[in-house]
């Protein structure tokens, strides 16, 4: 039978369980049905004070530098000791509390009045009548201290036997509900971040279900400034997606999304997408599998970019190379049929040389020399796309030019046609071969009047322009000042694929044997060439304008004189040393500078050229070279003979320069520069200029 000491020891145990057991399922019935930290943190308090009359409790949690204690719940205390609480420092002399969370263990004090660990704050725990404080650390689950719980005491006292259960229990308790606070403050503000991410990234994030029909359950707000719909609306219709698909994308992104059916992995696809407004934008869409619980509505999780600027800089870069690649055959194509050309000319003129007006033949010749003439256009006109032919730039006033030209439109153009000139009273000056801008103009001029069958309005403009750093476009042109010419027309405008290829050679709107298809494509060459850069803007039914921009220069243009021109001389005795790696040119200008009195010492290219030079001791006056030939070029050529003969003069012919820079380094040295195929008798005139002029020529 049991003793009496024995039933009251059960009795008390009986009800320390109870209690022990009302303590766990009322806290966390709290932190289930998630209960703000600080409720659940005032309910292990009041619990604990009613388990134990008398006894004052206090949760104080450490901060996120972990250096200071605030307070997480004291509904017993006095308002004004929990203000002095509030930031207490850890330490090891910090009071109970302080020095329970810095040595992450329970401290006991007794009596408040004599423990050293209280010198800091007694008088304050004191003059609130706390005697007496217990102290036990809160720990994570992963050992790191999140505060105390702490039992005051209102007279100088140790904890007994039961209150050491109820404090652990009490600790272990609130860290529970603290780690459960902080993963819920985590998520939160991830989920925050998450949002923020996904609503400022420049793409469109969402989640649907796979097929072609699938339910969207999300997509984000970008979708409404991208392309038109608001969220809602997009989600409203699962047919939404394959509607908007550009027709002719539709099967690639089908197909896309078929392989992601079947094969798994990531889905991306590349297709145009119609916004509500009717743009046409490109989308790269990728997406990845999203776990879920039901595997008969397997959702996916992705993102779309517009792509459409990308895209667009793609097709200006390959339309860039295409251009480069058609320039340099167009290029090879002039440089080629100019010698071709060379050696008719060269033949007809010494015919026409030989023959009288009355003569049979004579027309004949006549008409093969027109014939070269248009044929030496239209390489001109290639060699202007590609960029290669010598430009001689000068100073130019844009407002004389247009001036000029419009004296001449309206024979050109027709009367049918109004013309307006705009010009500008202070037009900054640009560096620019004069003939070459009229072409520009004219040809625009006349693509215009095209466009205008039954007349309209063509407008010719020059203004200046400051491009800032911000308006500079990736393929436009760099900031700083430009004069600006506009070509505009109110015709019947471009579609969109005419406009992709306007400025290819040989591509024309025109009926055969209407147009060559060169003229705006020399238009591109030649501002090119000139440091510029030529745009347009088009709409069927709405007409077109042409924009050039031309780099300012601080020059004035070169005054006009109204000097007669010079008689031209071709005769003469001197040396001339001719290079020209084409057999017929070199036999036919050998012949011809013979006749007229010259000296000629033909050689097939360079190094035969030096040899020829080392062995001859009289004087060479002239080097006459072609610019581009095998092994050595007609300036590296020049350099060399420049050692072995500084007096010797330099003229340089040439089918094409094989690189525009060394046209542009030779024109602005002044260094003479005949164009193929050219007149015998220019020839004869421009060595003639040559040495008539004192001292060596620049190379």
């Amino acid at each position: 039978m049991a003793t009496g000491v024995q039933k009251a020891t059960a009795g008390s145990s009986d009800k320390l369980s109870e209690a022990l057991s009302l303590l766990y399922r009322t806290v966390l019935e709290l932190i289930r049905t998630q209960a703000s930290l600080s409720d659940v943190l005032v309910c292990l308090c009041d619990l604990m004070e009613q388990q134990f009359p008398g006894v004052i409790c206090s949760v104080l949690l450490l901060d996120s530098s972990g250096g200071r204690l605030r307070l997480g719940a004291a509904p017993s205390l006095p308002q004004e000791y929990n203000a002095c609480v509030e930031g207490l420092r850890i330490g090891p002399d910090a009071g109970s509390c302080g020095t329970a969370a810095y040595r992450k263990k329970q401290v006991i004090v007794a009596d408040i009045a004599t423990d050293p660990l209280w010198n800091g704050a007694r008088q304050l725990a004191l003059a609130h009548g706390l005697k007496a404080c217990w102290s036990t650390p809160i720990f994570a689950r992963a050992g790191a201290v999140l505060g105390t719980f702490a039992v005051y005491c209102r007279e100088p006292r140790s904890p007994h036997s039961d209150h050491l259960p109820f404090l652990e229990c009490a600790s272990h308790l609130a860290g529970i509900a603290i780690e459960q606070e902080q993963a819920e403050a985590e998520l939160h503000a991830a989920e925050t971040r998450y949002r923020a991410l996904v609503e400022h990234l420049p793409a469109i994030t969402y989640i649907a279900e796979v097929g072609v029909l699938g339910r969207w359950h999300f997509v984000s707000p970008q979708i409404y400034s991208i392309l038109g719909f608001s969220p809602e609306e997009w989600i409203d219709s699962s047919a939404n997606w394959i509607n908007c698909i550009h027709p002719e994308d539709r099967e690639r992104a089908l197909a896309a999304e078929k392989r992601f059916w079947e094969i798994g992995g990531n889905y991306r696809a590349e297709y145009r997408m119609i916004a509500r407004d009717g743009r046409v934008l490109w989308f790269r869409d990728d997406a990845t599998y999203l776990r879920t619980g039901d595997p008969q509505k397997p959702l996916m999780q992705g993102v779309l970019y517009d792509i459409t600027e990308n895209r667009q800089l793609e097709e200006q870069l390959r339309q860039s190379h295409k251009m480069e690649a058609i320039g340099q055959l167009a290029g090879g194509v002039a440089h080629d049929f100019n010698n071709l050309l060379m050696i008719v000319q060269g033949h007809n003129e010494r015919l026409l040389s030989q023959l009288q007006a009355t003569d049979p033949a004579y027309e004949d010749a006549a008409a093969v020399q027109a014939a070269v003439k248009r044929a030496t256009s239209l390489t001109r006109q290639l060699l202007a796309f590609s960029r290669k032919q010598v430009l001689q730039p000068t100073a130019l006033d844009m407002n004389q030019v247009i001036g000029e030209l419009g004296k001449m439109l309206h024979r050109v153009i027709g009367e049918h046609i109004e013309v307006t000139l705009i010009t500008s009273p202070s037009l900054w000056c640009v560096r620019a071969d004069q003939s070459q801008m009229e072409q520009v103009l004219l040809n625009l001029a006349l693509n215009a009047r095209d466009a205008m069958p039954q007349g309209g309005r063509l407008t010719l403009a020059a203004r200046n322009a400051e491009v800032e750093e911000t308006q500079a476009e990736k393929q436009g042109p760099r900031p700083g000042k430009y004069v600006v010419l506009e070509v505009s027309d109110n015709g019947t405008g471009m579609e969109a694929e005419t406009q992709k290829h306007i400025f290819e050679p040989f591509f024309s709107t025109k009926e055969p044997g209407k147009g060559t298809g060169l003229g705006l494509a020399s238009v591109y060459g030649v501002v090119k060439q000139s440091g510029g850069w030529v745009s347009f803007r088009s709409q069927l039914g709405c007409g077109t304008t042409f924009t050039i921009h031309l780099p300012a220069v601080c020059e004035a243009p070169p005054r006009a004189t109204n000097e007669p021109a010079p008689i031209m001389r071709t005769q003469g005795s001197e040396t001339i040393l001719l290079v020209e790696d084409e057999e017929e040119i070199r036999s036919l200008v050998t012949q011809y500078l013979q006749r007229i009195g010259y000296t000629v010492l033909p050689a097939k290219n360079g190094h035969e050229a030096l040899e020829i030079t080392r062995h001859y001791d009289d004087p060479i006056h002239l080097l006459v070279s072609d610019v581009v030939m095998p092994q050595m070029g007609g300036h590296e050529l020049a350099q060399h003979l420049r050692l072995l003969r500084p007096q010797a003069k330099v003229l340089f012919t040439s089918g094409y320069p094989e690189h525009a820079s060394l046209t542009e380094k030779s024109a602005g040295q002044n260094v003479v520069l005949l164009q193929k195929p050219f007149l015998l008798t220019a020839l004869a005139g421009k060595m003639r200029e040559l040495l008539d002029a004192g001292g060596p020529s620049p190379i």
